[in-house]
């Protein structure tokens, strides 16, 4: 997954894909072994016709978009008058369904939304998540999915102000930050077990820098992610909250602000010298080719290095280690999904949601395994380089953003940038907080 600045699309180029009887794939190709399989019994097919059209922000070829499709062909086999198109729009369909919807556009199924910018456009799809799952006797599509899940999206459209007990989207695509860790350089180093706390993170640090290994490399991408981790956990998720709303907030001036400084001086110490000048995706490709044994990002990661790192790479991931001390304990998680949703005002609602009950089905969700994706039910395995995610977002309790939710001017403008200075030794603790102090009236 790349970041989605990162991606221009003009609507003018993009490849549109119209999935039905007649279609670009055939439906008796749809599954691996070369069959197309139903997910409702005849009894429990209902009346539906039409089509929906659905504009996605994966590309074909993705194992996501492999997924979607299967659960087009098997929706379709059972539901012979509906038709399904899909719009493969890629990353930048954030930017261009709001002006599709706005021109007349028919577009029944959304992805890749944020709740809060037009909360208006979400249907109520409760009644779907409370109907039986498909290929899980005995639960709710709701009850399904990962619990992770079915909180991040609670916790979404509560800052939406939209009701948090009901379903206007469902996360689907699930993602979770961590440590990637290449095996064979921690056992060179003699770490045999993944750290679990910040004290054993810098021993395992320690052992890589003895071996004379780079223990860590990042780049300008992604370099936020390990000091907005580490503060987090220390100083709570409330508390980072009131820092993203105000940088005059006392918190900004508190000693745990100070402490997340000074450890990062310390890491500084462990980072590969390459990672000040590394522009992304220099410090992945650093970390595919084995010359520094971690890198922290989310569990996409494998796949933007699949090239370079190669079949046989050892894999390994880690939750970001507790803070001894910290407000935040364990369970607490990066962690999120792509949401799916049918637009409110959608010309075939019904099939729509039905659709999406397909797309969540278990078959569908072990297929995207088998194809190297992310599934989001339960009981269906990570596999491949993200195998040990599974264990990270299983034991996920508290969720926060990609970047534990610290986001402001404030925070770009001088935070980050101290901090990443103190990472790459370009200044001390001491002086970042100074800078950090002197720059906070400015905003």
């Amino acid at each position: 997954m790349k970041k989605a600045l990162a991606l221009v699309l003009v609507l003018a180029t993009l490849l549109t894909m119209v999935v039905g009887c007649s279609g670009n794939h055939d439906a008796d190709q749809a599954n691996s072994d070369g069959a197309t399989t139903s997910a409702a019994s005849a009894e429990n097919l209902k009346d539906l016709s039409g089509k929906v059209v659905y504009w996605s922000m994966f590309n074909e070829g993705e194992p996501e978009a492999e997924a979607i499709q299967k659960a087009a062909d098997m929706f379709m086999k059972d539901y012979p008058e509906c038709e399904v198109e899909i719009q493969w729009t890629g990353r930048s369909n954030q930017n261009i369904v709001g002006p599709a919807l706005e021109g007349g556009e028919q577009i029944d199924i959304l992805d890749n939304f944020s709740y809060g910018m037009s909360p208006e456009r979400y249907l109520d799809i409760t009644d779907m998540m409370n109907e039986p799952a498909y290929g899980q006797e005995g639960v709710t599509v709701a009850e399904s999915m990962l619990p992770i899940l079915n909180r991040a999206n609670e916790q979404g459209q509560e800052q939406a102000g939209l009701a948090k007990d009901k379903y206007y989207g469902v996360q689907m695509f699930p993602w979770v930050v961590g440590f990637f860790y290449n095996k064979d350089l921690f056992a060179q180093a003699g770490v045999t077990d993944a750290p679990e706390t910040w004290a054993e993170f810098l021993t395992v640090c320690e052992k890589l820098k003895a071996a004379n290994i780079n223990a860590i490399t990042c780049d300008d991408a992604y370099m936020t992610l390990i000091p907005n981790n580490y503060l987090a956990r220390l100083i709570g998720s409330d508390k980072i909250a009131a820092m993203s709303a105000s940088a005059s907030d006392p918190a900004w001036q508190s000693e745990e602000v100070k402490q997340a400084f000074a450890e990062m001086e310390k890491l500084s110490a462990f980072m590969s010298p390459q990672t000040a000048t590394n522009k992304y995706p220099a410090g992945q490709q650093e970390f595919a080719l084995g010359e520094a044994a971690m890198y922290l990002n989310a569990s996409w990661m494998p796949s933007e290095v699949a090239e370079t790192a190669g079949e046989d790479f050892p894999w390994g991931f880690f939750a970001f280690p507790e803070v001894e001390g910290g407000a935040e304990k364990a369970g607490y998680s990066s962690v999120g999904g792509i949401p799916l949703a049918v637009y409110s005002k959608s010309q075939n609602p019904e099939a729509a949601k039905e659709f999406l009950r397909y797309v969540i089905s278990k078959e569908v969700q072990d297929y995207l395994a088998e194809m190297g994706g992310a599934p989001a039910t339960v009981g269906s395995e990570w596999t491949g380089a993200r195998t040990e995610c599974t264990d990270v977002i299983a034991a996920a309790e508290k969720v926060s953003g990609l970047n534990c939710d610290l986001s402001s001017e404030f925070v770009s403008a001088v935070f980050t940038i101290e901090m990443n200075k103190v990472l790459t030794q370009q200044t001390t603790a001491e002086k970042a907080v100074s800078a950090l102090t002197s720059e906070a009236s400015k905003y």
